[in-house]
């Protein structure tokens, strides 16, 4: 029979990150601990378990059966431990020595990252933030594992995850300031005419952006943005007013965005043909850090600083 006391809780806590990583790497980088470290760790586990617990294969840490018997409860124990740490625990800001993970999309770390910093420095200058790119299909496990403790933008809700609607985000249309053919707006012909630059895979950015096309006016857009003649695909917004300011290309971009760039001086936005719809910015965590104090705290700054009043 296993003894208790020879466990080292933090043994289940590399067990947990190895189950949901199935590599060694990616462990110590989410634990901030060292590969060797890792390796120690799930020799010992191995020792006290009497079981190999993973194998090593070309596409990761496969887990053992036993490994895979014991993870859900090994999951949910250390979910009772952290959240019998953080009853009656307080957050104070200005004395906070803590690190916390964020996700969230080049457009993010452009229109709300400055503002967080700044907002963080002034605050609690203790806190540091680590942001990474918003990847939707890890975005998920990320948050219920706490490799994350926020994500701002927008993915798919589950049952466990935990949305707050910040604000609603339109579109505009960016051109470079001297371009030929369009002025201040856009027309529906010029959006069908006009040459286009798209950020991502386009295939991803159809009628989503759109109001329900009931009319034919919408249905027409629709039916353009989707057959719109696209010279150049990028895969981040980074370049885009570069891009824009030394060709004659379009850019949708959200209207955020599109004043930014266009403060630099290298474009000037144009307003988009009528039906263009709009997108909510939110935050999302994972309902096992609902009460966590600095992440609760961490996310009514988010809101203080972005969320619209309507949505307060």
């Amino acid at each position: 029979m296993i003894n208790i006391r020879n466990i080292d809780l933090n043994l289940l806590v590399v067990f947990e990150a190895l189950m949901q990583e199935r590599n060694v790497t990616r462990t110590a980088d989410r634990l901030g601990l060292s590969q060797p470290a890792i390796s120690l760790s799930l020799r010992r586990l191995r020792e006290s378990l009497d079981d190999p617990l993973f194998i090593r294969t070309r596409g990761g840490m496969r887990p053992t059966r036993r490994a895979e018997q014991i993870f859900s409860s090994v999951a949910q124990a250390l979910d009772s431990v952290q959240n019998i740490l953080q009853t009656g625990t307080s957050f104070s800001p200005n004395q906070a020595q803590r690190s916390f993970n964020v996700m969230m999309s080049d457009i993010g770390e452009i229109i709300y990252l400055p503002r967080l910093i700044q907002k963080l420095r002034q605050v609690a200058p203790g806190v540091r933030l680590s942001v990474r790119r918003l990847a939707r299909p890890r975005v998920h496990d990320e948050l219920a594992s706490g490799g994350i403790d926020l994500a701002i933008g927008w993915v798919e809700t589950t049952a466990d995850l935990i949305r707050d609607d910040l604000f609603d985000e339109k579109f505009v249309g960016i051109v470079r300031p001297d371009h030929p053919r369009i002025g201040k707006r856009i027309s529906l012909a010029q959006f069908a005419s006009e040459w286009h630059l798209v950020v991502g895979r386009q295939e991803l950015a159809s009628d989503s952006l759109f109001l329900a096309a009931n009319d034919k006016r919408e249905q027409a857009l629709a039916r353009a943005f989707r057959q719109r003649k696209v010279a150049v695909q990028v895969p981040h917004f980074l370049a885009v007013p570069n891009i824009i300011s030394h060709t004659d290309l379009i850019c949708v971009v959200p209207r955020q965005l599109g004043d930014i760039y266009a403060e630099l001086g290298q474009v000037r936005p144009a307003t988009l043909p009528p039906g263009f719809g709009s997108f909510t910015v939110s935050q999302f965590w994972h309902k096992r850090f609902e009460k966590d104090q600095g992440s609760l705290w961490l996310r009514g700054v988010v809101r203080e600083l972005f969320a619209s009043p309507q949505n307060r």
